[in-house]
C-alpha cells in the first residue's frame, strides 16, 4: 500500500519554497540586469538588499497601518535607487574601462562599508519589521497553516515581475537595455547615452534590491551583514540560470528556493551544499549556466591598461648584490628584539604572504580569478589537523602532506573549472569553495563540524627540535615560506611562468602558436592549490586550532585584497599586500569597532587612485624618475 500524501504539508513546502523563490528572483533579476548591461558583478547588491530592509524599518516607526506599510514599501526601494545612483555616477564610472578585478573589488569595499554605515546608524541589534494586523495572521489552506505574508509576497513579487516584464519588452527605453545588454559596442555606436543608461539600470536593479529587502524585511530580522548572506544565493540563481538572463534568473530563483526548502527536510545534515552541487553540475554540463551564453572576454593586451607597464621594475643595481640580503638579515633580527605579539604578527603575515604569492600565480600571472582559493587553504589545514589528532602523525609528516592533499583537491577542481573563464570561471570556483566549507561545516564525525579541531599537538621536528613557542614557530614559517615563496619565483620567472604570461595576455593567440592553454592553466591550478595548501598546514601548526570559517567565500577575498594592495602584476606586490592586510586588520580591530568601514575605504581609494598596487605605483615611478635623469642606462629592466 503506498504511502499517503500529506496535503497540508506539502502545501505548507510548496508556498514556502515559492515565497523563498519569490525573494530571490527580485534580488537577482537586478543583478543579472546590471551585470547584462554594465558586465559587472555587482558584490554591493546584497547591502543594497539590506539597505531596502533597514529603510523600511525606519520608515514604518512612523508610518502605521495598512496605508502606512504600503507607502513604505515603495519608499524604501526609492531611497536605495537614490544612493545606487550616487555609487554609479560617483565611483563605479570611474573603472569600467579597467579590468573586472578592480570593479568586483570596488563593489566589495562597497560592502564593508555600507555594513558598518548600517551598524552605525541602526545599531548591531536584529531588528524585526513589524506588520498590519490586516497581514500579520494566518490562514488554512489545505489544511496547512500559511501565514498572511506569505500569500501578500507571493501576489506581490510576480506583480513586480510582469511590470519588469513590460517595462524591458513593452518600452522603447527597454528596448534599448536588452540592445546593449547584447552589442554594448553597437548600441555605443548608435548614439545612445551610454553614462545615462548605466546609471538608470544600476538605479533599477539597485531598486529590484531594495524592494526585495523591504518585501523580505517583515518576514525575516534584518541586522548589519544579512547582504552577505544573500548575495551568495543570488550569485548561484544568476549563473545557475545565465548571466545577464532574466528567464534564467526567473528558473533558478526557483530551483534553488525549492531545493533549499526540500533540503532541509530531506538532507538536513547536507542541505547547505545542496545549491552549490547543482551550481557545480549545471555549470560542468553547461559552463554559460541553463539560458546563459559565452562572454565577450578581451584579451589583456587589448584593454586600456597603463598599469600592466608595472609589472617592468628594476631588478638588477649597481650595488653590491648583497644589498638584497638585508630584508632577510631583519627578518631574522626582528623577532631577538620584538615581543610575543610582533613575532606572532611577523609569521601571520608569513603565511598570508605565501597565500598571496601562490594566488597570484593565478591572478597576475595566469589571468584566473579564483574565489575559492581558501579551500585548497582548509584542505591543508585540516590535514594536518586530522593526520595529527586522529592518525598520530608527527608535526613534520603531517605538514609535508598537506601541499600534496591540496594539489589532489586542486587537480580535481581545476579539471572542471580551466574549462571556463571569466567571471565563470570565478563562480565555479566560489561554489567549488563553498561545497568544502559546507562538507567541513556539517561533518562533525570527521572534521568536528562548526566546532572545529581544537588543540592539535605540535610533535617536535626530527632532531628534536621544538617548535611550540612563538618565537621558534617564527622562524619555522620564515624558512618554510621562504623557500616556498622563492619556488614560486623561480617557477614565475621560467619558461613555464613565461608561456602563463602569454596565456594571461591573449590566451587564442597563445592556443594558435600551439600552446596547450588549458593544461597550461590546470597546472598552475595545481600549483596554487599546493602552496596555499602548505599556508594552511602551517596555519594550523601556528594555531593549534582549525574552524571551517578559514574556508568561507569571504576569506577567499582575502588573498584578492592583498594583491590588489601591493600590485597583481610584481612578484614583491602580493608580499607587500600581505603585510598591509595583516597589519591593519589588526591593529584596527584594536583600535576602533568600525574596523570594516576603515577598511573598505582604504580598499576603494586603493583601487581609485593606486590601481596598480603599493609596489606598482613605486616602480612606476621609479621608472619615470630614473628615465628623466639619465641613469635608466645603469638599471636593467625585466619581467
Amino acid at each position: 500500500m503506498a504511502p499517503s500524501i500529506d496535503l497540508s504539508f506539502l502545501t505548507v513546502q510548496v508556498l514556502s519554497a515559492l515565497r523563498q523563490a519569490a525573494f530571490l528572483f527580485l534580488i537577482s533579476s537586478g543583478l543579472t540586469l546590471i551585470f547584462g548591461v554594465l558586465n559587472i558583478l555587482n558584490f554591493a547588491h546584497g547591502a543594497l538588499y539590506m539597505l531596502g530592509a533597514y529603510f523600511i524599518y525606519a520608515l514604518t516607526l512612523h508610518l502605521t497601518g495598512p496605508a502606512g506599510f504600503l507607502i513604505a514599501l515603495l519608499a524604501a526601494p526609492l531611497g536605495v535607487a537614490v544612493i545606487a545612483v550616487a555609487i554609479e555616477a560617483g565611483l563605479l564610472r570611474r573603472i569600467y574601462k579597467q579590468e573586472e578585478i578592480y570593479q568586483l573589488l570596488l563593489t566589495y569595499s562597497l560592502v564593508l562599508i555600507i555594513d558598518d554605515l548600517a551598524k552605525i546608524v541602526f545599531g548591531p541589534e536584529y531588528k524585526s519589521i513589524p506588520k498590519p494586523d490586516a497581514i500579520s495572521g494566518a490562514v488554512t489552506i489545505f489544511g496547512g497553516t500559511v501565514p498572511v505574508y506569505t500569500l501578500v509576497v507571493l501576489v506581490l513579487a510576480p506583480m513586480m515581475a510582469l511590470v519588469l516584464w513590460y517595462l524591458l519588452y513593452k518600452t522603447r527605453t527597454g528596448k534599448i537595455v536588452r540592445a546593449t545588454s547584447s552589442d554594448r559596442e553597437m548600441a555605443d555606436a548608435l548614439g545612445i547615452n551610454m553614462s545615462a543608461l548605466f546609471t538608470l539600470v544600476f538605479a533599477f536593479g539597485a531598486m529590484l534590491a531594495g524592494f526585495a529587502g523591504a518585501l523580505a524585511g517583515p518576514a525575516r530580522t534584518v541586522f548589519p551583514g544579512v547582504g552577505t548572506e544573500v548575495i551568495i544565493e543570488s550569485f548561484v540563481v544568476v549563473v545557475i540560470g545565465g548571466l545577464g538572463n532574466l528567464w534564467g534568473a526567473l528558473i533558478g530563483s526557483i530551483l534553488i528556493g525549492t531545493l533549499e526548502t526540500v533540503g532541509i527536510i530531506v538532507f538536513p545534515e547536507f542541505e547547505m551544499s545542496l545549491i552549490y552541487l547543482l551550481m557545480v553540475a549545471i555549470l560542468v554540463v553547461r559552463p554559460w549556466g541553463l539560458f546563459g551564453r559565452p562572454l565577450k572576454v578581451k584579451a589583456l593586451s587589448d584593454k586600456n591598461l597603463s598599469m600592466e607597464a608595472q609589472e617592468i621594475s628594476p631588478v638588477h643595481y649597481s650595488i653590491h648584490p648583497l644589498i638584497r640580503l638585508i630584508p632577510l638579515v631583519l627578518l631574522l633580527i626582528v623577532p631577538l628584539v620584538a615581543g610575543r605579539f610582533y613575532q606572532f604578527l611577523l609569521t601571520q603575515i608569513l603565511i598570508a604572504s605565501l597565500v598571496a604569492v601562490a594566488f597570484n600565480l593565478l591572478l597576475g600571472t595566469t589571468g584566473l580569478l579564483s574565489f575559492g582559493q581558501m579551500a585548497f587553504y582548509g584542505v591543508g589545514a585540516y590535514t594536518v589537523g586530522l593526520l595529527a589528532m586522529k592518525a598520530g602523525f608527527g608535526t613534520l609528516p603531517a605538514l609535508l602532506l598537506s601541499p600534496v592533499f591540496a594539489a589532489l583537491a586542486a587537480g580535481v577542481i581545476g579539471f572542471f573549472c580551466v574549462r571556463l573563464s571569466g567571471v565563470h570561471f570565478a563562480m565555479l570556483t566560489l561554489a567549488f569553495g563553498q561545497l568544502v566549507y559546507t562538507i567541513a561545516f556539517k561533518w562533525y564525525g570527521f572534521t568536528g563540524g562548526d566546532n572545529g579541531m581544537q588543540g592539535i599537538p605540535i610533535r617536535p621536528l626530527p632532531g628534536g627540535i621544538d617548535i611550540g613557542s612563538t618565537k621558534a614557530m617564527y622562524y619555522f614559517a620564515l624558512a618554510v615560506v621562504g623557500i616556498s615563496i622563492e619556488c614560486l619565483r623561480r617557477i614565475r620567472s621560467s619558461a613555464f611562468g613565461s608561456t602563463l604570461k602569454a596565456i594571461r595576455e591573449n590566451n587564442q593567440r597563445a592556443a594558435y602558436l600551439g600552446v596547450n592553454v588549458k593544461l597550461y592553466q590546470w597546472t598552475a591550478f595545481v600549483i596554487a592549490g599546493a602552496f596555499t595548501g602548505l599556508a594552511g598546514g602551517l596555519y594550523a601548526i601556528m594555531e593549534k586550532a582549525i574552524t571551517p570559517d578559514i574556508i568561507h567565500w569571504t576569506k577567499s577575498g582575502e588573498p584578492v585584497f592583498m594583491t590588489i594592495i601591493g600590485g597583481i602584476y610584481t612578484f614583491a606586490g602580493p608580499v607587500v599586500g600581505a603585510a598591509v592586510f595583516v597589519v591593519l586588520n589588526s591593529y584596527l580591530v584594536a583600535w576602533t569597532e568600525n574596523w570594516a568601514l576603515v577598511l573598505g575605504i582604504i580598499l576603494l581609494v586603493m583601487v581609485l587612485m593606486l590601481p596598480g598596487g603599493v609596489v606598482g605605483f613605486i616602480n612606476e615611478k621609479a621608472r619615470g624618475a630614473l628615465s628623466k635623469r639619465g641613469w635608466v642606462r645603469k638599471w636593467v629592466f625585466s619581467k
